[in-house]
């Protein structure tokens, strides 16, 4: 985790950020944006359709009371159930 970070893109090079006057690449497979406070679970209900297995974590199952470390601990756990 890092502070004063500002995002500028995200391309087949990576996620372009700046920190502390320092433009930086991260070279990354996958980004997650996590913004706003409504569930959003259209993409599960497609999924679901289609036949593939899926499981929402974070604000997209309960956005009620954002709370970044259960997002974070979920994220983590999918992440190793792979």
């Amino acid at each position: 985790m890092r502070g004063g970070v500002s995002y500028e893109a995200i391309d087949d090079a990576g996620l372009h950020l700046r920190c502390d006057d320092q433009s930086e690449v991260l070279a990354v497979d996958n980004v997650v944006v996590c913004a706003g406070q409504q569930p959003e679970v259209a993409l599960l209900n497609e999924l679901a359709a289609a036949g593939i297995a899926a499981k929402v974590i974070g604000g997209a199952l309960l956005a009620a009371e954002l709370d970044a470390e259960r997002a974070i601990r979920e994220g983590t756990e999918l992440a190793a159930s792979l």
